[in-house]
């Protein structure tokens, strides 16, 4: 029996440019702002991705530094920053059903992919998303979650991610799962593994 695959969204099926949301916001904030730090110590308090209210992370940066932009222009900045893998996703719709999408997330993010690129999501049986589900990787109650929707047990399932905590994560709770550096590499990695490409 194939695994069950289980497959990251951030540079793993869509490129994404950190950087260019923190050179777009920076310039608009006080000027002793150190944004790269401030911005995911705030993003990890106000638990955006687990569901909370991305507009607090902004009212807060208005109170804070002083944040002159407004919502939609901070929400554009946040979100115009994907690019889509197309060798990747080719690879993802030809694996085997069940297929699982298990993402950290937040709100912004998937509605801006589901309006900009509206093929990804329907490539996947269930879409765990963090921000919908209340839980975030490498948590194990994540990949519990997975199982509770595929109904098969942890070994049956395969992860690849291109975050090391992530697949640590997974590794812990009993999933098979590789590391995402590219899709030749990733070829690799599951031929090692005994899983056909």
């Amino acid at each position: 029996m194939s695994p069950i695959h289980a497959f990251d969204l951030g540079n793993v099926l869509l490129f994404v440019d950190e950087a260019l949301f923190f050179r777009r916001v920076q310039p608009h904030c006080r000027s002793d702002t150190e944004l790269t730090r401030l911005f995911p110590e705030y993003y990890e308090r106000l638990r955006v991705d687990r569901g909370d209210d991305f507009d607090a992370l902004y009212e807060q940066l208005v109170r804070d530094v002083e944040l002159d932009m407004t919502s939609a222009q901070f929400r554009l900045a946040w979100n115009d920053i994907f690019t889509p893998n197309p060798p990747m996703l080719d690879f993802v719709g030809r694996t085997p059903h069940p297929r699982v999408l298990l993402s950290n997330t937040n709100e912004p993010h998937v509605a801006w992919i589901r309006e900009k690129y509206p093929d990804i999501f329907p490539l996947f049986d269930h879409c765990v998303l963090s921000n919908e589900v209340g839980m975030h990787k490498p948590d194990v109650e994540i990949y519990r979650h997975v199982e509770s929707l595929t109904g098969q047990p942890p070994e049956q399932h395969l992860f690849i991610d291109d975050s090391p905590q992530h697949v640590a994560g997974a590794r812990k709770a009993g999933w098979h799962a590789v590391q995402f550096q590219d899709l030749d590499d990733c070829r690799r990695q599951l031929a090692a593994l005994g899983i056909p490409t």
